[in-house]
């Protein structure tokens, strides 16, 4: 804890980390200045004004305790989730682990925390928003009274935070839980106004308005997010489909005309106008919806089939069905830096206790080690050089819809077997 700490302090010495742009977030909203300064600021706020909220109380410490307390809330939220996905790998009923319980937490640790690292070093708040996720999924699989309403809540809170898991929208209403679509959509709406009731904006105008208007408003459907002092459509960093594809089919203004391949970003394989790349960017999208949305039938169709009960059931495919919806997350937004790939975590989880539970899935295994082989791509095995141009080529996007496709392998599996199909 006291090494982490003194890490994240010199990590906040370098005064380039999101750490800064947080706490100055929360401490203008509770002046009810302007927050977002976008093209005025090397690193502007550009999240939801209810990302600012929890910040504010950092106003009550010393500055030179912010890095210290920013660790402490990242580790314990670390720690909840390791807890809660040890608990997931045993068996409800027997208490029994996995066969193979150390191959479950040396790939869920290796792979599925990969990106973890970046979140500490970043000093982002990712681990937050993965919180809502494993609050989601824990809610989601205990098949308690009311627990669609409370994932829906935990969901809710997250797209508040940071837009993108109002995607869970999608998972409630595909199992028809209406309690679940409820609860997102006035937790989404009932967070993001709350900044208004407590520090409204001196200008008068709402927080949420502000937010949409410098940040969202230039956006458009099947884009990537480009925008000056806050998102290089061709970085390298951004690893979402839009910004891979818009690498891949589109040119990149390099001064001079000099370049080598994957130097800021031009990793051109052939140019299709902007149209073209925005259809293609389109129809991936759609096929990565289509695949999230087959999950969940299949999720459905395991928990309707005879047989065990279906709590048990629902424990098993619900963590899919929740990883699924997470990569989806990552996968379809404008912008996806590599911080904000730490919820890998939950459906490395449910892949791999799935696989080391059941009859080996060639087809399955497959897919996980393609993804698996991906994601590994890393300056510390090839040097940076290497790592940036993977990264260019979209590594960790691919890893990520691998990773998605083994997902649903596992779910589709896992209702075949549970209606004799397998």
């Amino acid at each position: 804890m006291v090494v982490g700490a003194f890490y994240f302090d010199r990590q906040a010495a370098k005064g380039d980390r999101e750490l800064n742009v947080y706490v100055m977030g929360g401490e203008r909203m509770s002046e009810g200045a302007e927050i977002y300064r976008r093209g005025l600021e090397a690193k502007p706020f550009t999240y939801p004004p209810f990302a600012a909220v929890p910040f504010v109380l950092f106003e009550k410490l010393p500055d030179s305790w912010h890095p210290s307390a920013w660790f402490l809330v990242n580790f314990l939220i670390l720690l909840g989730m390791i807890r809660w996905l040890h608990r997931y790998a045993r068996d409800p009923q027997t208490g029994r682990a996995p066969p193979r319980l150390w191959l479950f937490w040396v790939v869920t640790a290796v792979y599925g925390g990969r990106h973890v690292v970046s979140v500490f070093t970043n000093q982002s708040h990712d681990l937050i928003i993965a919180g809502f996720v494993m609050l989601t999924a824990a809610s989601w699989c205990s098949q308690r009274r009311f627990s669609s309403m409370w994932a829906g809540l935990w969901a809710g809170l997250g797209a508040a935070t940071k837009a993108t898991p109002l995607i869970f929208l999608g998972m409630f209403g595909l199992r028809f839980r209406w309690l679940g679509v409820v609860a997102i959509l006035v937790a989404t709406v009932g967070a993001t106004l709350l900044p208004d009731y407590l520090w409204p904006r001196q200008d008068g105008l709402p927080w949420w308005r502000a937010w949409y208007n410098v940040n969202l408003a230039q956006l458009e459907v099947g884009g990537t997010a480009e925008a000056a002092g806050a998102w290089n459509s061709h970085s390298v960093q951004n690893q979402s489909m839009s910004g891979t594809l818009r690498r891949l089919f589109s040119p990149v203004e390099v001064p001079d005309g000099k370049f080598v391949v994957g130097d800021k970003g031009y990793v051109l394989l052939f140019e299709l106008s902007a149209t073209m790349t925005k259809v293609a960017t389109l129809l991936l999208s759609a096929a990565i919806l289509l695949v999230i949305s087959l999950g969940v039938v299949f999720a459905r169709r395991a928990t309707r089939a005879g047989g065990e009960s279906v709590a048990a059931v629902q424990r098993t495919v619900g963590l899919g069905e929740v990883g699924a919806f997470a990569c989806g997350m990552v996968l379809l937004s404008p912008i996806s830096s590599k911080a904000h790939f730490c919820v890998w975590l939950f459906s490395v989880a449910f892949v791999v206790n799935f696989l080391t539970r059941t009859r080996r899935d060639l087809v399955g295994c497959a897919l996980f080690g393609v993804a698996i082989a991906l994601g590994m791509l890393s300056k510390g095995m090839f040097g940076r050089e290497v790592a940036n141009v993977t990264l260019a080529y979209g590594s960790v996007a691919w890893s990520t819809f691998f990773l998605l496709l083994a997902t649903v392998r596992c779910l589709y599996v896992a209702a075949a077997s549970r209606l004799g199909g397998c």
